[in-house]
């Protein structure tokens, strides 16, 4: 059911606004809403937003101290697995880099804390801002150090061309008579040119290209520059006393110190990565900080007092007042309920059997305040609808241990639980249909007949009429429910007319389908072929009556809502007309006669595969029934959903609510145990 909601209007003076604000946020279920803008009262103002803002400067420190935790551990990582690389090349037993690096995952769950956890957080935020603080100092470093290192790995590639040239590269461009010069270009080598104009050369190869090394007169040197320029030669422009192969030397071993010093930094912030599970926490904290700010900046105040408006549901709303008004006796309370203009906010309070499958109808959209909670009905279709679709009992065993033994386990998150309590809810369905169809890791029992109804595998028309059945079961009851909902919000004409006369249909489709199946009854549904005579008769004429009114209905009233003549008169064939999409949702619930089907027969076409191949095919036919497990899982769940929200909540649901989102419920890292 969805509760209702009471919208709390505070007085309290501005003194004791934090000791408010917070004795609400403690119980956990107040939210906020923003004041209405004063038309009497212009000398009430609301915050700035400066304080929140400052917050989040602060959050986002605590963001990146975190960030550059994770970043530098797996830069370690990479530190340790190449330098042990380069020891095994070397034949060296012990590696250059020693570090005990630890075996932390960064997993994005949830963490789960106590309160006392929170509060000694909340303690120690100053001395952790400085731990945030000392890891930005060290990013600042590990950045100068790897731009450094780019530039020195940028010196090296434009080095290593001229690592063959054998003297020092001072020697080239000397003034004097005669001069050296270094040319690097492709591998033609303009030869006679070079001989025309008297010059010694050597060509090495390097790469891909050549290193021409000229020796010439002074006044030869244009000519040279001009022949080599044209045959895309490029003159070397360094002038080191040195060669470059001991500049190549060099630069390496001043990237080696480049590469010591960024692994000292990384030693020094990973020796802060004790206080990651404090800085997650930490970042809650002001997470919580930011929100409770927020609200006050949305409360309009005067001088010496404030104004809160918000949310509380109806059934704890005078006890939570009660508290407050023992904290500050000094207030002034209104409890009003919500008006028509308002958007209270939806909070879905269901049984625990129920509260699984509300994931699936927020998914798609949360229902409004006012509007019918659909979470009771649509979770004994998706009940049945999963088990039908998996269809084995032994796999529904399965699904039903795991599922329910983890789903009902505090460790895990809450989305995490309920998904798990689906499934595991949906293995108990498997059960049930795989008993009744006789389903056991799809084995062939031969001649033994086990199913308690029928096989739906020798049987298949049996199953086409179950799946269609059931489907005509949920479109009735989401034509009822809408039914409901009209006259709920004071149309029963309408409700008469547009799900009347549809559950008119379905029923003359019932009377019909019963006569039809007794006529030519399946093996699983023999005991319609003991109806008599009489009463097939009877349910014949009522499925004409039933039809002829549902019809009517349409035809007459289909178009009422249009003004003109003609228009009221095509509206109702036009409805008519519409009866094809409904046809169509009524075949949609043949996905369920496919994946059942499915199932069974990948079950059954494993355990033929896994008893040819001997012993081993024991094990191989584990991984393939865990592998058909989590297909029919998959297919189970989504093919459920698509079947609720289309087809089942297209007759009835209008959704686009706002889920109660209670202020300090908001949290990103922690979760209360």
């Amino acid at each position: 059911m969805i509760a209702k909601m009471t919208h709390i209007r505070l007085v309290g003076l501005r003194s004791q606004e934090n000791k408010i604000i917070d004795g609400l946020i403690a119980r956990g279920l107040f939210e906020a809403r923003a004041t209405d803008e004063p038309t009497a009262k212009p000398s009430l103002e609301r915050g700035d937003g400066s304080s929140a803002r400052e917050l989040k400067l602060k959050q986002g420190k605590i963001s990146f101290a975190l960030d550059f935790i994770e970043q530098r551990h797996i830069a370690m990582r990479e530190m340790l697995a190449e330098s042990k690389k380069v020891a095994k090349k070397q034949g060296s037993e012990k590696p250059e880099l020693d570090f005990e690096l630890s075996d932390r995952k960064f997993s994005q769950a949830r963490m789960l804390i106590t309160h006392a956890d929170f509060s000694d957080v909340r303690a120690k935020e100053y001395d952790l801002l400085g731990v945030c603080d000392e890891l930005q100092n060290i990013s600042f470093d590990t950045v100068d150090c790897r731009t450094k290192r780019g530039a020195i790995d940028n010196k090296i590639r434009d080095y290593s061309p001229y690592a063959s040239f054998p003297l020092p590269l001072s020697v080239l461009g000397r003034d004097g008579g005669i001069r050296i010069a270094a040319y690097l270009g492709g591998v033609d080598v303009p030869v006679d040119g070079l001989k025309d104009h008297k010059c010694a050369f050597d060509a090495i190869s390097v790469g891909d290209g050549a290193l021409v090394t000229v020796i010439y007169k002074r006044d030869k040197g244009a000519d040279v520059d001009r022949l080599l320029g044209a045959c895309g030669y490029v003159k070397c422009p360094y002038t080191d006393d040195c060669t470059a192969a001991h500049m190549i030397e060099a630069l390496q071993s001043e990237r080696a110190d480049v590469d010591r010093l960024e692994y000292e930094l990384t030693r020094r912030a990973l020796d802060y990565e004790k206080y990651y599970d404090e800085l997650r926490i930490l970042y809650d904290v002001v997470g919580l900080e930011i929100e409770r700010v927020e609200v006050s900046d949305n409360f309009l105040k005067s001088d010496s007092t404030f104004l809160l408006e918000g949310w509380l549901p109806e059934s704890v709303a005078e006890s939570v007042i009660a508290e407050v008004k023992a904290d500050c006796p000094n207030i002034f309370v209104q409890m009003l309920a919500p008006e028509e203009r308002d958007a209270p906010p939806t909070l879905v309070v269901s049984n625990k059997l129920v509260e699984p499958y509300e994931d699936i109808t927020n998914m798609y959209s949360p229902p409004k305040y006012r509007e019918i909670d659909p979470n009771p009905v649509m979770s004994v279709f998706f009940f049945l609808f999963f088990g039908l679709m998996v269809g084995d009992a032994a796999y529904g065993v399965i699904l039903a241990a795991v599922g329910l033994s983890l789903g009902f386990s505090k460790k895990l998150d809450v989305g995490t639980r309920r998904l798990l309590q689906l499934i595991g809810w949906g293995g108990v369905a498997a059960i049930f249909w795989g008993v009744l169809f006789g389903s056991y890791f799809g084995i062939d029992f031969g001649d033994t007949e086990i199913a308690l109804w029928f096989n739906p595998i020798e049987d298949p028309m049996t199953m086409l009429y179950l799946s269609v059945a059931l489907g005509v079961i949920q479109l009735t009851v989401g034509y009822v429910m809408m039914f409901i909902k009209l006259c709920k919000d004071g149309r029963p004409f309408s409700a008469i007319f547009d799900a009347g006369s549809i559950i008119l249909l379905f029923a003359a489709l019932v009377c019909l389908a019963i006569g039809m199946v007794a006529k030519n009854p399946t093996p699983g549904l023999t005991a319609f072929g003991s109806i008599p005579e009489n009463v097939l008769s009877g349910l014949t004429t009522a499925a004409i009556v039933l039809a002829v009114a549902g019809i009517a209905l349409i035809i007459v009233f289909g178009g009422r809502a249009n003004k003109n003549v003609f228009g009221k008169i095509f509206g109702g064939f036009k409805g008519i007309y519409g009866l094809i999409n409904l046809l169509s949702d009524l075949l949609s619930y043949c996905r369920l006669f496919g994946l059942a089907l499915s199932s069974c027969a990948i079950a059954m076409a494993f355990n033929t595969l896994g008893l040819t191949l001997g012993v081993a095919g024991y094990v191989v036919l584990v991984v393939l029934h865990v592998f058909n497990i989590g297909l029919a899982v998959l297919s189970a769940y989504v093919h459920n959903a698509r079947l609720q929200v289309l087809e089942f909540y297209g007759k009835f649901y209008e959704g686009e609510g706002r889920l109660f989102e209670p202020v300090g419920s908001k949290t990103r890292h922690i979760r209360y145990a």
